[in-house]
């Protein structure tokens, strides 16, 4: 029984060290290894937890810790207890980095689209260039400048609406294998509400819970963002932009709107930074309806708003930049350089096939 114990113990060091050095170190390069782990990981546990209409990983948050301290009690010798201690947050290390936070590690093919380097021209075009999509769609949808948009759509169907846009725009994702997208609402919607989030990606069951208490024309968006995840692309960059690429040529226009809506707004942050003047002339060129569905944002996030969420807030914002993304919680609104960019690809591309 003693050396049982010593080689359980001696492989359960070795597995924490393996993984210690591949999450902190370049010494050991696991990226196409992982995809292929991930992949097979995703596809079995989204395989089993399609069907459930409830967030089992949500229920796992609320268990576990439970059991851990029942069990904890249970332990007589003060010696157990110590290396019960030990054990617990290593376990979870190392469970939440081969289950899904090892896509922190490595670099998708967007990386040539974040280069910083725009012109404030570039920035407007965009910028212009988006208002126009989504005024458009405002119209198409409410038929008036002034009504906002609204949907009849339900939870699900938009998550069905967002998971065939996702599947249409295959040529742009690593892990093609994956069908099955297990998005769900959350069952911790109101704490989420007030810590400032709209969903987050069970890194242990890999579904998608999304806070319902979210206004209903964010909801495709950060259905999408969380699905982006799935998918192994773990910079928050990246999720809101494949969210708006996708979103935005779906053939849904409620989705599109949700998507141009979105992209409009942090393209205006960015402006609002550069030069507030210009940022209120873009906010005039917007439909009354457009600013009516921003200020329901806008009213959702002041109803939910308390000293505590900063403090949540910075917290994520440590675990961002533990995890590669310098930017912190700012990495959100980098998707403007993806955005920038993309669309500036798309105006040179045009211009080469016309001459």
């Amino acid at each position: 029984m003693n050396r049982f114990l010593k080689t359980s113990y001696l492989v359960f060091l070795t597995f924490f060290l393996l993984t210690l050095t591949i999450n902190e170190t370049s010494l050991i390069n696991i990226d196409n290894v992982y995809s292929i782990i991930y992949t097979q990981w995703f596809s079995f546990l989204s395989f089993a937890l399609i069907y459930p209409s409830i967030a089992i990983g949500d229920i796992i948050y609320i268990i576990f810790p439970l059991f851990v301290i029942l069990y904890f009690f249970r332990i007589k010798r003060r010696r157990d207890k110590f290396y019960f201690i030990i054990k617990i947050p290593i376990i979870i290390y190392c469970f939440f980095y081969w289950s899904w936070g090892f896509n922190y590690n490595i670099k998708s093919e967007f990386e040539s689209l974040k280069t910083n380097k725009y012109s404030t021209k570039d920035l407007y075009s965009t910028i212009e260039y988006y208002i126009k999509k989504t005024n458009d769609l405002q119209i198409e949808l409410s038929e008036s400048k002034e009504q906002k948009v609204e949907s009849k759509l339900s939870f699900y169907q938009i998550r069905n609406e967002c998971i065939k846009s996702i599947k249409k725009s295959n040529w742009m994702f690593k892990n093609m294998q994956i069908n099955s997208f297990p998005v769900k609402k959350s069952l911790f919607s109101t704490p989420l509400s007030y810590m400032g989030f709209s969903g987050y990606i069970n890194p242990f069951t890999l579904e998608a819970n999304i806070n319902y208490n979210i206004p209903d024309i964010s909801v495709p968006v950060t259905i999408s963002h969380e699905i982006a995840h799935q998918l192994g692309y773990a910079f928050e960059d990246e999720a809101n932009y494949i969210a708006i690429e996708t979103l935005s040529k779906s053939s849904n226009n409620y989705l599109s709107y949700s998507a141009n809506l979105m992209a409009v707004q942090y393209l205006l942050a960015e402006i609002r930074k550069i030069d507030p003047e210009l940022h209120k002339i873009y906010i005039r060129d917007l439909n009354i309806g457009v600013i009516k569905n921003i200020q329901q944002k806008n009213e959702y996030y002041k109803k939910y708003q308390n000293r505590y969420e900063d403090f949540f807030k910075k917290n994520y914002d440590i675990f961002l930049k533990i995890n590669n993304q310098k930017a912190g919680i700012k990495t959100y609104s980098l998707v403007v350089d993806l955005l920038i960019n993309n669309y500036q690809s798309k105006i040179y591309e045009s211009n080469s096939d016309s001459t």
